[in-house]
């Protein structure tokens, strides 16, 4: 397989020629448009002091990193992966490899997954209660639904904003006690422990 890849590649020199015949073509060019250019350039431009490098100096500049095989090594390494995964310390990684001895054991499957919901306080109670659930009844595989309990949290968060906006209609407006109310009237967020004991 390995070979297989190799082959489809074009070897290290091809490509050095593929570059030295693009920067040529670009000097070329360059040459071609440099009168139209300077005409144009203001006067600090033109005679600036700036150093100007020949394609013949860039191409003994590639030829010289390319004789070492260490470069060559980086370039190919940082053609195809991720820079911060080339300089991450090898040492640093293995230094902080965590190590446990103690397995617990999986209580309740499915593995559930929130993602993005905002909605974990209310996984993690019905997680908690399906395992003595499915303890009692021998239940392999078993979950209580979340989506059912958060409309009713919903509504119930919808019901409180509404009761306390009318307890308040004597406030000012511009009052602290109604912009917190209206900043976030129902929110997502919920607590654990707030869902424990009310169930």
């Amino acid at each position: 397989m390995g070979n297989l890849q190799s082959k489809n590649q074009p070897s290290e020199h091809a490509l050095a020629e593929k570059l030295n015949e693009r920067l040529r073509d670009m000097e070329l060019e360059r040459s071609k448009r440099r009168p139209i250019e300077d005409e144009k350039a203001p006067q600090s431009l033109q005679s600036s002091s700036f150093p100007k490098i020949s394609i013949a100096a860039a191409e003994r500049w590639q030829e010289e990193l390319l004789k070492d095989p260490k470069n060559r090594l980086a370039i190919s390494a940082f053609t195809v992966n991720n820079a911060a995964s080339i300089i991450r310390s090898r040492s640093a990684t293995i230094a902080d490899t965590q190590v446990f001895n103690v397995k617990v054991p999986l209580e309740g499957s499915p593995v559930t997954d929130q993602k993005s919901s905002g909605r974990c306080w209310l996984f993690a109670t019905t997680n908690v209660f399906r395992v003595s659930f499915m303890k009692k009844y021998n239940i392999e595989e078993f979950q209580l639904s979340q989506a059912y309990l958060f409309f009713w949290d919903k509504l119930e968060k919808s019901n409180y904003f509404l009761e306390s906006v009318i307890e308040t209609v004597n406030e000012p407006l511009s009052g602290r006690l109604l912009q917190a109310l209206m900043t976030g009237p129902v929110s997502d967020g919920g607590q654990w422990d707030s869902k424990f004991t009310s169930s």
